[in-house]
């Protein structure tokens, strides 16, 4: 199986360790992992802001890109859920192109649901060294758009990726939503300090975050908040139980 890394711009930027727990994770189950150097945004924003015509150029260059590869992986959600969702319908019905973006759509992956659903990979086979990180475990709201949304935790809990605690209200949006925590900072800052309150709540020193956005957005409210909180990615914490990642 050729298997692509679709990194996202937000990885890219913010979270390079997550990418790189990914390709660590992937290799320990077996799977050899390609970096296409040539990716650029997915067109997420440009969709978010109305511009559906300027997000299929973007669309049909991802097509392109990952067109050589049998599955595509991100440890990004809410990206994965773009390619999916809405790929597709940015182009007509019954046209190449649009065949082609349901093509993608097909083989594109969160890195939890591929090992979950397409490679079958038994979390308890993932249990690593003892852990003693109490965790506990927030899913992107766009996660809900490939079934996925409330999936993460209980990979992780089987794998004893460390102790995991419930998140009270974990359904709930952490407020960062893209394009809607800079055109309602104020709505997405209480969304935000609901959900660390809920992370408090567990008693727990480190928050596994889904999707880089929601990552950034509570690290970033919890160190203005003077909150002690470390926020890794679901690939971070496999990896770490696994020894592959200090």
């Amino acid at each position: 199986m050729r298997v692509a890394l679709f990194t996202t711009c937000l990885a890219e930027a913010l979270a390079p360790r997550a990418l790189k727990a990914t390709v660590l994770v992937l290799e320990h189950v077996g799977v050899t992992v390609e970096v296409p150097d040539a990716q650029t945004c997915c067109g997420q924003p440009l969709l978010s802001n109305g511009f559906p015509a300027d997000a299929a150029l973007l669309a049909r260059r991802m097509v392109e890109l990952f067109a050589p590869y049998d599955a595509v992986v991100t440890p990004s959600g809410s990206c994965c859920s773009v390619v999916r969702e809405k790929y597709a319908s940015l182009f007509p019905e019954d046209s190449a192109d649009h065949h082609a973006a349901a093509a993608l759509a097909a083989k594109t992956y969160e890195l939890i649901e591929f090992l979950e659903t397409k490679l079958m990979i038994d979390p308890a086979t993932l249990r690593g060294k003892s852990c003693a990180t109490t965790l506990t475990c927030h899913d992107a709201c766009h996660l809900r758009s490939i079934n996925r949304h409330g999936c993460t935790a209980p990979y992780l809990k089987a794998a004893c990726c460390g102790d995991l605690r419930d998140l009270p209200d974990m359904a709930q949006c952490c407020g960062f939503g893209g394009m809607f925590s800079t055109q309602f900072p104020e709505v997405s800052t209480a969304l935000g300090a609901e959900k660390l309150a809920h992370i408090a709540s567990t008693g727990a020193t480190t928050l596994v975050a889904s999707d880089t956005g929601c990552a950034a957005h509570l690290a970033g409210l919890a160190h203005r908040e003077r909150m002690t909180l470390r926020v890794i990615s679901p690939a971070e914490a496999l990896a770490e139980s696994l020894g592959l990642l200090a």
